[in-house]
């Protein structure tokens, strides 16, 4: 249970009202900015918090070079790793200039790219799941598609900090988006989907092992993750579609959504989930700038895992142990036999 704000230490209290000063003053501040120069600005400020990270520097490094030190040098890491705060800060600005952003305007900030035909009707006319990653503008890629093709639901995380929340509340909300607090989201997003709405999830997030999650392979290491986007598309029946939001040489954003993930009664929860993040890799491989390597992926260590497999910061837990335990030969990347709860 959260503790009141009144009963928090006096030097937490402080930080939160800078903190909700600081960005109350950006969300007025920033939209009446060109976007050229919030695009700098943010430029600026991830090399600033680059230059100054020291821990996030170290976690980036640490997930970079696990995932792709095989094939990338010691100078591009480094790059790729300024290239992340940047990417980071231009998505957190834009996000506060987004109530700039128009319909009749679409075309000058967004191009749409479909993969498949079955893609283009899930994303434009049908009703769907949409299972999406922290990469490029993935705040842009919901707001961009509400302002064209209709607002979906979406969970977000409230912040220990209360009145954050409802920034990024209104802020997230534009052009009709529902945005829904964690508890009791599956139960909201049923009914929402159920009378034909649309709904978003992040599938790139850990979960405790514990919480509805399944065991997938991501870059070769095992991790836990929420079920919430299969669950959702196994009990509609609707489809489940992954998208990104991708940077252009001309400074627009493309939503790209893919070809629909097929489930199969037969298979399991975790092979879903599995043949959708299967989906979304390779595009994070070939824009590794743009995908969130500030934040720790892989926090569970494998009971089978060589040593330095995993980054530094993963432990173990008995309560991943036994999640990994329903993948039979996890190691060899073996077929899945056991069920997710409530699956089937």
């Amino acid at each position: 249970m959260a503790v009141p704000v009144s009963e928090l230490p006096g030097w937490l209290r402080l930080r939160f009202r800078l903190e909700h000063g600081l960005l109350a003053a950006a969300a007025e501040v920033i939209p009446r900015l060109p976007l050229g120069v919030v695009r700098g600005g943010a430029a600026v400020l991830g090399t600033v918090a680059w230059a100054l990270d020291r821990r996030g520097r170290r976690t980036i490094r640490e997930n970079l070079e696990m995932a792709l030190g095989s094939s990338k040098g010691r100078a591009e890491l480094r790059r790729l790793e300024r290239a992340n705060y940047r990417s980071f800060a231009r998505t957190f600005l834009e996000l506060f200039w987004g109530r700039r952003l128009r319909a009749e305007e679409w075309d000058r900030y967004f191009t749409l790219e479909c993969d498949t035909e079955a893609a283009r009707v899930a994303a434009t006319e049908g009703r769907c799941i949409f299972a999406t990653a922290h990469c490029g503008n993935f705040e842009w890629l919901s707001l961009g598609r509400a302002l064209r093709f209709g607002p979906s639901m979406i969970i977000a995380q409230d912040f220990k900090n209360p009145p954050l929340t409802g920034i990024f509340r209104r802020l997230r909300s534009l052009a009709g988006q529902v945005i829904i607090p964690q508890e009791g989201a599956m139960l909201r997003l049923f009914r929402h989907l159920r009378k034909g709405g649309s709904a978003a999830a992040l599938v790139d997030l850990n979960v405790h092992p514990d919480q509805s999650a399944v065991a997938i392979r991501r870059f070769g290491r095992w991790s836990s993750i929420s079920v919430l986007h299969v669950a959702l598309a196994a009990r509609t029946g609707l489809p489940l579609v992954p998208a990104l939001a991708l940077p252009l040489p001309d400074g627009r954003w493309q939503l790209r959504f893919m070809d629909p993930i097929p489930l199969d009664p037969d298979s399991s929860w975790q092979e879903a989930a599995q043949a959708c993040w299967d989906v979304i890799e390779p595009v994070l491989r070939e824009h590794p700038a743009h995908w969130m390597w500030l934040y720790k992926h892989w926090r569970y260590l494998p009971p089978d895992a060589a040593p330095g497999s995993y980054p530094g910061y993963a432990n173990r837990s008995r309560s991943f142990d036994k999640l990994y335990a329903q993948v039979p030969a996890a190691g060899a990347g073996a077929e899945v036999s056991a069920r997710a709860p409530g699956n089937g």
